[in-house]
């Protein structure tokens, strides 16, 4: 009798914890579409954007907005919790984790035929991906850099009413042009030599007398010496660009590919000795040595500052440094403009199929730096409300105008129509439409090559050298493909 107890007592508490589980597995959340947003800076704004979804679809959207620091651990747990998110952020390059552990949804099997199509009009250069023709996720933004310039002191420096054929015959010169032009620049800065420049066969003369603006000329570049990342990621981009086109290409370098970036590398490294003979400082022109890579001087706010007091021509920036140069100088915001870096590359170097160093020096890098991804583990029903919810982001009055206003961001599929209060920001959109874009292949880089490899013989061996040689030039090269190799083999 006792025994039958017992059995009827387990049987009975069986039942109750079944009982517990269904209940539990039928709950339903507080929400129907659950954001997990990796990007701090828009977080009210996203949770505004949920209201006004929730009002206008009947669609409850819970947002979670946290740090790009904190954001991967947290995420881990929270997809390990009984609430996945249904939509999470990923940033570029870092897809792999997702795909492999079968959280990240490949748009091509998305259930929502404009979510597809959305989906499809990304850019191959731009989308999430480990290999050709996947595509996980849609854009947050996109961003991008070049040489930045004040429209301004193009126009006194050259007595130029109207900089529009010039700045559009700079986009189209090649290399030997751009070197002729910075040298007549830092010639009539230091000696007040006038001469005449060619670009894309056309000839500019320098103004005979200096004006207000251009005697605070003290060099042709102000370059973030002490910031690795402005040369270890964003300069050895270009070399990548030559071999890889896109950051999956980069992830998945061969050693024939690797051993390809030789050349493009030496010319990389001899193209950024041009630019660093050149440059400008906060009081006066600048040289190689210890200023040079001295935060105080050369850190990313001093070289903004150098910029924007006038100081320099030109920074290689990207669109993000608008709001730092209207801090500094709000008077030269609405005519700044973005220009293509201009490198000594020939055809021969370029092994992206259908990319010509003509067209190389007409470009900048875009790129990516998060997506929305859906996640594939969730129900087909939070599935599909996640996918209208993107489509609505991304095509509505209402959620474009959050992208481009609440977010300040560039969508990635702005059209003729969009027009943004950073002029920078603008210019990625015309590049862009031109199809004048390289890619972030430095994203698809071992991890920490492009600071700790290339940037650190950089910095450490050659900022602070005044003279440099051909054989220089070899030795980093060589150096940053050694360091890929041994980086890819861990």
């Amino acid at each position: 009798m006792l025994k039958k107890l017992r059995v009827g007592a387990i049987f009975a508490l069986v039942l109750i914890l079944i009982g517990g589980m269904v209940g539990c597995s039928s709950s339903k959340h507080d929400y129907d579409i659950y954001i997990f947003n990796g990007k701090i800076e828009n977080g009210d704004a996203f949770n505004k954007l949920a209201e006004i979804y929730e009002k206008e679809k009947g669609v409850k959207v819970k947002v979670f907005s946290l740090g790009t620091t904190e954001a991967t651990d947290t995420l881990r747990s929270a997809m390990n919790s009984s609430e996945k998110p249904t939509i999470f952020s990923v940033g570029a390059g870092t897809v792999e984790e997702w795909k492999y552990s079968g959280y990240a949804l490949d748009l091509k099997d998305a259930s929502v035929p404009e979510l597809k199509k959305l989906a499809e009009s990304i850019p191959e250069s731009m989308r999430l991906q480990t290999e050709s023709g996947e595509n996980y996720g849609i854009p947050y933004n996109i961003e991008g850099y070049g040489l930045i310039v004040n429209k301004k002191m193009i126009g006194d420096l050259f007595g130029l009413t109207d900089t529009t054929q010039f700045i559009e015959d700079f986009k189209k010169a090649n290399y030997e042009e751009f070197k002729y032009m910075v040298i007549a620049v830092n010639d009539y800065i230091k000696e007040n030599k006038v001469s005449n420049i060619m670009l894309n066969g056309h000839t500019y003369k320098l103004a005979p007398n200096k004006t207000e603006l251009t005697s605070k000329l003290n060099g042709v570049f102000s370059v973030a010496g002490a910031e690795k990342w402005t040369y270890g990621d964003h300069f050895s981009n270009y070399p990548l660009n030559t071999v890889f086109s896109s950051l999956a290409a980069a992830q998945k370098a061969t050693d024939s590919q690797i051993q390809n970036l030789k050349v493009p590398l030496e010319k990389s490294v001899q193209a950024l000795d041009f630019e660093t003979s050149y440059l400008a400082g906060p009081k006066s022109a600048l040289t190689r040595g210890a200023d040079f890579i001295n935060s105080t001087t050369t850190g990313y706010d001093q070289a903004v500052q150098t910029f924007a007091d006038g100081k320099a021509l030109f920074i290689k920036q990207g669109n993000w440094v608008y709001n730092n140069i209207k801090k500094v100088n709000s008077d030269i915001t609405s005519s700044l403009t973005m220009l293509p870096m201009k490198l000594p590359f020939t055809d021969l170097d370029i092994k992206v199929k259908g990319l010509t160093a003509e067209k190389f020096n007409e470009s900048i890098p875009e790129f990516v730096p998060s997506y929305y991804v859906i996640n594939k583990k969730v129900s087909s029903e939070e599935q599909k409300k996640a996918e209208e919810f993107l489509v609505w982001l991304n095509t509505s009055d209402t959620g474009k105008k959050f992208i481009t206003d609440e977010f300040a961001f560039v969508p990635f599929n702005a059209g003729d129509d969009t027009k943004l209060e950073n002029p920078l920001s603008n210019d990625l959109i015309s590049y862009k439409k031109e199809e004048n874009i390289l890619s972030n292949a430095f994203n698809g880089a071992p991890n920490s090559w492009g600071q700790e490899a290339y940037g650190k013989i950089l910095q450490e061996q050659y900022f602070t050298k005044a003279k440099w040689t051909k054989a220089d030039y070899i030795k980093v090269a060589n150096y940053s493909i050694e360091k890929w190799k041994e980086l890819k083999a861990d």
